[in-house]
């Protein structure tokens, strides 16, 4: 004996062709559908893949919970076409064409009923030879030339509790250009891995003829059906060292989506990748009640941990049907950049164009910069960019004196520091006569009773004579300024 296959649970045998014909002569619109089953391919026969078990199990009315469930997101045509689970431009680029959570159905939405996650698919408990081998059968409707057939089979403690995954398998098996028989089968035979309990073994077959790929979801029992009390949660992605006082947490949640259990782990030193997923999951191991980290041995059932950035796996507790987060908080350690403007000229008269350069902003920590330009104040201004470390401001001629404020911000992708430079811009002439500084320029050098400038707010002002002309040479402008001081009066008089 080569194999024993013993089927969980009893279905309706398989339509015969009277049986099609009359659900054909009843339903007209299925006829095509019928006919469409010449033109596709094939699905995995031993064990039954999901969509040939549907087939089998009463399309229209499927017994079966699963196939019932099936049957309500996609309807009941997907079972007829059961052997074109398929991709047209595969070319063994599989990871790339069908998506996480879409395995079962090829990355095709006409399936996606294959690819639901429920506990109750019916599976094929299967035994293996002799020599630990099992020969496993493929329908082919239209067989082909192959290049390659990959057997695919998820980790001890998979719970199914969510759509399949690619990180979810693990290769067993793999044939080239295997022979098809005369009753149109192929017969792959693979050593089967030493995992118990149920599984879902996932096939792709390639063609060497086409690019086409297909694709099969079988549900299986192996090892005799003993389980483990883990189930696989999925891998634990190391992605990046992470700096010291960095905290990694793993959150559990229960069936209701409630809090059960929180591990955190706090860095003390910069770590590797590696380092701390190895750290990490010491942490949980050693003060989970629920949950393990690590590598399960399914001769013991236990899971211990190894120095890996992707080598390990969470699992929880099997009979608890928990789900799971691992939230990574990195430590602040990054400084705040500075931010510089250069202005040249520093002011202007009439009509022209000022440089803005901020070349001499830095970032202590060496990070990219990003620059942010705009006018806070000014009227007749514009820039020539407000993204790039130099930019051009240029100015009309103005109506009277003004400040132009321009602001700059610099950021290094987490912190942002901003500055702003002040420019006199003043007309060609006042209108009302000469002037020797536009205020506050030439402070200190201001004579009483002779010195004309021009105020804040465009007007010509001469320092008093001595000795309230003393008071036009203190740099207060808020006390002093021409025109907008508090105490400019005493200073000034207005021209």
């Amino acid at each position: 004996m080569k194999f024993t296959v013993r089927k969980a649970g009893r279905r309706p045998a398989p339509p015969t062709a009277a049986t099609l014909a009359v659900i054909a002569s009843a339903a007209p619109l299925l006829l095509g559908a019928f006919s469409q089953v010449t033109l596709a391919h094939g699905t995995m026969e031993v064990p039954e893949s999901r969509i040939y078990n549907c087939f089998l199990n009463n399309p229209e009315n499927p017994s079966d919970p699963a196939c019932a469930a099936a049957k309500a997101v996609g309807g009941s045509q997907p079972f007829y076409d059961w052997n074109e689970i398929n991709q047209a431009n595969a070319d063994g680029n599989h990871r790339a064409l069908v998506p996480d959570g879409q395995l079962c159905a090829g990355g095709r939405s006409k399936y996606a009923g294959m690819n639901l996650a429920r506990s109750d698919w019916q599976a094929t408990p299967i035994t293996p030879n002799a020599d630990g081998t099992f020969d496993f059968r493929f329908r082919a409707t239209a067989p082909h030339s192959t290049r390659d057939w990959i057997f695919y089979v998820t980790r001890q403690g998979y719970s199914g509790s969510e759509p399949l995954k690619w990180d979810d398998l693990f290769e067993f098996c793999r044939h080239g250009n295997v022979p098809v028989g005369a009753d149109k089968r192929y017969t792959l035979t693979c050593p089967l891995p030493q995992l118990t309990g149920k599984h879902v073994i996932f096939t792709t077959w390639q063609r060497n003829d086409s690019t086409e790929a297909f694709y099969s979801c079988a549900d299986v029992v192996l090892g005799g059906g003993s389980t483990s009390a883990w189930a696989d949660k999925g891998a634990l992605q190391a992605q990046s060292s992470l700096p010291a006082g960095s905290q990694v947490t793993l959150r559990l949640f229960n069936s209701s989506g409630n809090d059960l259990e929180s591990i955190a782990y706090t860095l003390g030193q910069d770590a590797t990748a590696s380092d701390w997923a190895l750290g990490f999951a010491n942490a949980v191991n050693s003060q989970s009640q629920y949950a393990r980290i690590g590598v399960l041995d399914p001769a013991s059932d236990t899971i211990a941990p190894v120095q890996s950035a992707s080598g390990n796996r969470v699992y929880t507790q099997a009979d608890l049907n928990l789900s799971h987060e691992v939230d990574i908080q990195p430590a602040d350690t990054n400084a705040t950049p500075s931010a510089v403007i250069d202005v040249s000229p520093s002011s202007l008269t009439g009509a022209g164009v000022i440089n803005l350069s901020a070349s001499q902003s830095s970032d202590p920590d060496g990070d990219a910069l990003s620059y942010r330009w705009q006018i806070l104040s000014g009227a007749g201004a514009i820039l020539s960019s407000t993204s790039d470390v130099n930019v051009a401001l240029g100015l009309d001629a103005p109506m009277e004196a003004q400040t132009v404020t321009i602001e700059l911000a610099v950021n290094d992708g987490q912190a942002t520091a901003t500055t702003t430079a002040s420019i006199a811009h003043i007309p060609e002439s006042t209108g009302n006569g000469d002037y020797d500084y536009v205020y506050p320029a030439g402070i200190g050098s201001y004579v009483p009773g002779e010195t004309v400038v021009v105020g804040g707010d465009g007007g010509l002002y001469q320092c008093r004579p001595f000795p309230e002309g003393q008071w036009c040479n203190i740099n207060s402008a808020y006390h002093y300024g021409p025109g907008t001081g508090t105490n400019w009066a005493d200073a000034w008089i207005e021209l």
